[in-house]
């Protein structure tokens, strides 16, 4: 049972801080409200985001959905899933609840990209007690159904089952198809009920016919023997050095039966947190522990990652937060952690920032979902700022405990100061435009026990509900595209750069898209409108696919490519697209992905001495691939 001390007594102190600052809007019970997960979503390719989301109902108002099992039979879920519709002056809301298209349930991980080329934002969807985990093809009105392609293969090309708890969509191989990174697990017997426990770690790579292959050799995201059976856990997938390869950050609770987690001074821990380096070339996919500076924290469970540029120097800084960091803090407690990036030579590494607002401050979101906090640049001044919510032991002014909210606005010194704003625990963060693209307003469901912001306590409705709130600040301009778009074409290796546009800050993204002209086909899974009048606007609230990179190298099959390059701010908005010349591979004439693509080999990973290792280390290392080659890496 939660504890509610003292929320008035601070109502006082509260409102005097905050009166021009973000403010409530209205209330709505009806809506879900724990656990959420979903995403804002452009449906109809209108310029104006919609939002999916679900979570666990006030039961008191919602009740339950009833749903059918795979033989016919009724089936409560705890769970409602909504879609809220700007109608022209409002957002009407209406409920999805049959079992055809109830496609989200409880901490949820919804990640969008354009899988089939159609130029539709599709979604991945995964999550705890999730029945029907997988790639959902939007159809031109903006519905939702799994791909009856979709599978998840072996090494052997054999069909696996595959039920993850979070996942992120990213490019790995550089063949332009998006890819998949999951973990978590769950067991093969559909009600989760049965003894075969089974991992969903893996880097799934898209075999261009819905298919994905899980290229990761099992302990690679584990301890070396085995995979990690997390629970409440987060995988985040980002390009934290800038060589155009996405590379991995996860965390949560380990939870097998008799494997733990072990901290850089050999102490083993229930709770873990790992970035894994991208070091795939030629098509070989494979990672290495990247081995975070000592003074960073290795136990989160349960918790959050944000990656961004949050002062502006030109490189991805990391949020991080979960419970029990054994190697930081005694007890349970959690300890967000706010990271600062700087490359050298070649490698990123990383400091605590000890500036950081919220340093240790035991904030506990209790929802490890994409969307259980959030960075966005929220008051138009450039910079990303982050949205945190949970409940709180003391809160950051010094009051007591309650679930609450704070704003953390970003600066060149990182996020060193905050204001506090409505809150709640268990809850997911979204923003919408109320149909003006990029007037953002922040917007959470989830356990909502703050009277702070309601003058006559008889008003507060505290308990699972969507509460909206007004933006006071203005909206964030829109970016300028970049200039001198290139293309170098050497086989089929294709070198894409561009130049950061005069006015865009060091925190910018880059999206980009490739059309193979003959077939329409959209290769890279971008997300924004291309062309028209709309041309640049974006369909979702996410960074660049080409992440913080001006160039790129892809393997593309034979074709002829449109292709163009944006600016995506901090703001989340994008630029008109600085369009490039065609791109001419081979006879220009389209081939099939799967005739080109690299085939994958397994990466087998030894130190000199020959003993077997999980991933890449400091020093030299003895990779032995699938066809029998044998190369030493230096890292």
């Amino acid at each position: 049972m939660k504890k509610l001390f003292t929320l008035m007594a601070v109502a006082g102190m509260a409102m005097t801080v905050n009166a021009q600052n973000i403010t409530i809007g209205s209330v709505d019970q009806t809506l879900a409200g724990d656990y959420a997960g979903g995403l804002e979503i452009d449906l109809n390719n209108d310029g104006i985001k919609e939002l999916l989301f679900s979570g666990k109902p006030n039961s008191d108002v919602a009740g339950k959905t009833t749903l059918l099992d795979g033989e016919g039979n009724e089936y409560e879920v705890d769970g409602k899933t909504w879609v809220l519709k700007w109608n022209g002056s409002s957002y009407d809301k209406q409920e999805i609840g049959t079992s055809a298209d109830r496609i989200f349930g409880i901490r949820n991980t919804v990640i969008p990209a354009d899988f089939n080329g159609d130029g539709l934002t599709d979604l991945f969807i995964a999550g705890e007690g999730y029945d029907f985990p997988g790639v959902y093809l939007m159809d031109e009105n903006g519905r939702f159904a799994k791909d009856p392609n979709y599978a998840v293969l072996d090494k052997d090309n054999n069909v696996v089952f595959w039920r993850p708890r979070s996942a992120d969509v990213a490019d790995f191989n550089s063949d332009g198809l998006p890819d998949i990174v999951t973990i978590g697990w769950s067991s093969d017997d559909w009600k989760y009920t049965g003894p075969n426990r089974q991992s969903g770690c893996g880097v799934l790579i898209n075999q261009g016919n819905g298919q994905f292959k899980n290229v990761l050799e099992t302990g690679v995201i584990g301890n070396g023997d085995v995979d990690f059976d997390f629970a409440l856990c987060t995988v985040r997938a980002y390009d934290l050095n800038n060589d155009g390869k996405p590379d991995i950050l996860l965390q949560g609770n380990v939870d097998n039966d008799d494997v733990k987690a072990k901290t850089k001074n050999g102490n083993e821990v229930g709770r873990t947190f790992i970035a894994y380096g991208n070091l795939t070339e030629d098509g070989e996919v494979g990672f290495y522990d990247m081995e975070l500076a000592t003074s960073v924290a290795h136990t989160f469970g349960n918790g959050n990652i944000n990656v961004a540029d949050f002062n502006n120097d030109g490189t991805p800084d990391i949020f991080v937060t979960g419970e029990s960091p054994d190697d930081a803090v005694t007890g349970w407690a959690y300890y967000p952690q706010l990271l600062m990036g700087k490359i050298s030579n070649g490698e990123v590494g990383y400091t605590d920032n000890t500036s950081f607002v919220a340093r240790g401050k035991d904030i506990r979101p209790l929802n490890s979902t994409n969307v259980g906090v959030r960075s966005i640049d929220y008051n138009g001044d450039g910079f990303y700022d982050l949205f945190y919510l949970g409940w709180t032991e003391q809160m950051l002014d010094g009051s007591g405990n309650t679930q609450s909210g704070w704003f953390l606005p970003g600066s060149a010194a990182g996020l060193t100061s905050y204001q506090r704003i409505p809150g709640a625990s268990e809850q997911g963060i979204f923003f919408l435009d109320y149909g003006v693209e990029g007037a953002l307003n922040y917007t959470f469901t989830g356990f909502h026990g703050d009277a702070t912001y309601f003058a006559d306590e008889s008003e507060f409705p505290m308990g699972r509900s969507m509460v909206f709130t007004k933006n006071p600040w203005n909206v964030a301009a829109r970016p300028d595209a970049p200039t001198a778009p290139a293309a170098e074409v050497d086989g089929n290796s294709v070198k894409l750069s561009w130049t950061a546009a005069a006015s865009s800050m060091k925190n910018v993204t880059y999206e980009y898209y490739l059309k193979e002209k003959t077939t329409g086909k959209i290769y890279n899974g971008a997300t924004s409108i291309i062309g028209g009048d709309k041309d640049g606007v974006r369909k979702v609230l996410r960074e660049g696919n080409a992440y913080m990179n001006t160039e790129l190298t892809l393997t593309l099959p034979n074709g002829t490519f449109e292709w163009g390059v944006q600016t995506v701010n901090a703001a989340l908005r994008g630029s008109v697209f600085a369009k490039g010349q065609d791109i001419v591979v081979g006879d220009g004439q389209p081939q099939s992905i799967s005739n080109v693509k690299a085939a994958t080999a397994e990466l087998t990973i030894y130190s000199l001495d020959g003993k077997r290792l999980a991933g890449m280390q400091k020093g030299v290392n003895i990779v032995k691939m699938s066809d029998g080659n044998v190369k030493k890496v230096v890292k």
